[in-house]
């Protein structure tokens, strides 16, 4: 190997990834009991960009009872391993079953500091309840610990009162 290849790998270096996981799982696990998983057809790690691209991604969180409260698909997702932070992309679709809710969307991003997703500001996002609401709009904001939810612009859809 000559001087001038390794130059050339050195300046390649950052595009290519530092492993290629098919039929990728991941869990993470606190006090014993799991809290989330991950599964990807396909996983590219890129550790100068702190970057893990995923491809025809599912994804489930659970409760201290072992019981799924979130899950979800995507075709692919963008995992930033320094924050935790994630974008998702095509054919997405997100349940939460304590909110007896799913959200559907071309992307989102999630905000793992501040537990929020945001949608791009001209995709169309759709909220719909179990109960039969369904809202759609674009410019699409929610914060998961709050539970409040915004639509910036075309927002539509019918709402269902709920007596709690």
């Amino acid at each position: 190997m000559e001087y001038n290849d390794i130059e050339v790998e050195e300046e390649l270096g950052d595009n290519i990834p530092d492993n290629v996981i098919e039929n990728f799982s991941y869990t993470s696990v606190d006090n014993g009991s799991i809290i989330f998983r991950l599964y990807s057809q396909r996983a590219e790690n890129y550790s100068q960009k702190n970057e893990t691209i995923l491809e025809k991604v599912v994804f489930r969180e659970y409760n201290s009872k072992n019981e799924i409260v979130t899950e979800g698909t995507a075709a692919k997702g963008l995992i930033h391993t320094d924050s935790d932070d994630a974008e998702l992309t095509g054919s997405l679709i997100i349940y939460s079953a304590e909110n007896e809710a799913e959200i559907t969307a071309d992307y989102l991003y999630w905000n793992d500091a501040e537990k929020t997703l945001r949608g791009s500001d001209k995709g169309k996002v759709i909220l719909l309840k179990d109960s039969g609401t369904q809202i759609s709009g674009s410019g699409f904001t929610g914060n998961l610990k709050t539970k409040i939810f915004n639509f910036e612009r075309d927002v539509k859809g019918i709402y269902h009162y709920e007596d709690d």
